[in-house]
């Protein structure tokens, strides 16, 4: 089958460009002969792996890399080709999400794109700085928070990150005035789609390699940014696993707030109250309603809160779903994925969280909570209308001190 594969793409021209191929596995020799017997041999540039190249550096005299390396190529430039049935869709994803136009399954030649695109009109105000580091704000639809939670981001921003405001099917001039008053950059839809919009926010930032995603209702202290990178690195110099993405400790999350009720004394009182406290989405914290205020209420201050927090050290795997509100990844890791994932028609609400949960699933990624940062996070859906009265009843536990 392979052979046939090959002298078909021989036959039509397809093997005229260099060459790529995907994945150290068992057939990958099988056509490295091929092509060479068959006087292809100089069109072979490299194999791309996800894992594999930590531990196997070359494979029939050809070396192996991380994909990253295709971020090298000229776009258009190469033909990419593997030969396998089980994650073909995984590793075709991947491929087109690096710009691999001419991509080959070796299995099943008919295999075609398998990534959408929304392709939806954008509106940009560039002020990146081409740094390393990027933070984009999904904002657009909590205005009574902005005056605590975006202003948190204002008054404790990082000289080495970017930040862009993002408002996915609408403008709206505060966040616009916002981002030119701080020298951030401000994206904007007229069409609700939130996977694209968060596509084309990293996409607009070539030069970030690792990336915040913060929703407009969470709350971060000081120095949030600094340490936040200070222990992904410290995690990828470390860490057991590949990382899929890392997060602070957040009271309000399904996952989170386990840790938040154990490291600040209130898991018995927690538990008296509501029940065991397990990490998942049907414990209480998301289907009592009073939980959001109970654990609020375990704070003075915010502030206090998240200051008591930075004295902690270490993180922990997470080991089931998370609400992805406030959590940094790299761009390797967006491109594994292949992006997040657009739906034309959808508005993409919600499906941002459960893909890369699964992708976590199907590459052995790990979640990594940094015990040491604490992110506030006001209240789920169902709890919003209690909630804001809270809010704006405790004026001095949510302020800037």
């Amino acid at each position: 089958m392979i052979e046939d594969s090959l002298r078909k793409l021989a036959e039509e021209g397809r093997l005229d460009k260099p060459i790529v191929l995907w994945g150290v596995k068992g057939m990958t020799p099988e056509i490295i002969s091929w092509l060479r017997t068959n006087g292809y041999g100089e069109k072979l540039l490299f194999i791309v792996d996800n894992f594999k190249y930590t531990f196997c550096q070359q494979c029939q005299g050809l070396p192996v890399y991380e994909p990253g390396k295709l971020k090298e190529l000229q776009e258009g430039s190469v033909a990419a080709m593997f030969a396998v049935g089980k994650n073909h869709v995984n590793i075709r994803k991947q491929l087109e999400a690096y710009g691999i136009g001419e991509i080959y399954n070796l299995v099943n030649l008919s295999e075609g794109k398998v990534l959408a695109s929304c392709g939806l009109p954008y509106h940009f105000e560039n002020r990146s700085k081409g740094k390393k580091y990027l933070c984009y704000i999904l904002a657009g639809y909590d205005p009574a928070l902005w005056d605590s939670t975006l202003a948190r981001v204002e008054a404790f921003q990082s000289s080495s990150v970017d930040y862009c405001l993002v408002s996915s099917g609408k403008y709206v001039a505060y966040l616009d005035e916002m981002a030119r008053r701080n020298g951030w950059s401000y994206l904007y839809t007229e069409t609700n789609q939130v996977c694209f919009i968060q596509n084309m926010a990293i996409t607009l930032h070539p030069h970030a390699e690792y990336i915040f995603k913060i929703d407009e209702d969470m709350f971060i202290g000081r120095g949030f940014f600094g340490r936040m990178i200070e222990e992904y690195h410290r995690i990828e110099r470390e860490g057991d696993y590949k990382i899929g993405f890392v997060v602070p400790v957040i009271p309000l999350n399904c996952t989170g707030y386990v840790s938040y009720l154990r490291i600040s004394g209130n898991k018995g009182a927690y538990e008296q109250r509501f029940g065991r406290a397990y990490r998942c989405d049907f414990s209480a914290v998301f289907n009592v309603a009073e939980t959001a205020e109970f654990l609020w209420d375990t704070m003075e201050t915010f502030d206090g809160m998240a200051e008591k927090f930075q004295e902690n050290h270490g993180y922990q795997i997470l080991g089931s779903y998370f609400n992805i509100g406030c959590i940094l990844f790299s761009r390797s890791r967006w491109l594994m994925m292949g992006k997040w994932p657009e739906k034309p028609g959808e508005s993409g609400m919600g499906t941002d969280e459960a893909y890369i949960y699964q992708d976590n699933i199907e590459n052995s990624l790990a979640i990594y909570e940094v015990q040491g940062v604490l992110a506030g996070h006001l209240a789920f859906g169902h709890q919003k209308g209690r909630m804001m009265e809270y809010y704006q009843e405790h004026p001095e536990k949510f302020r800037i001190t």
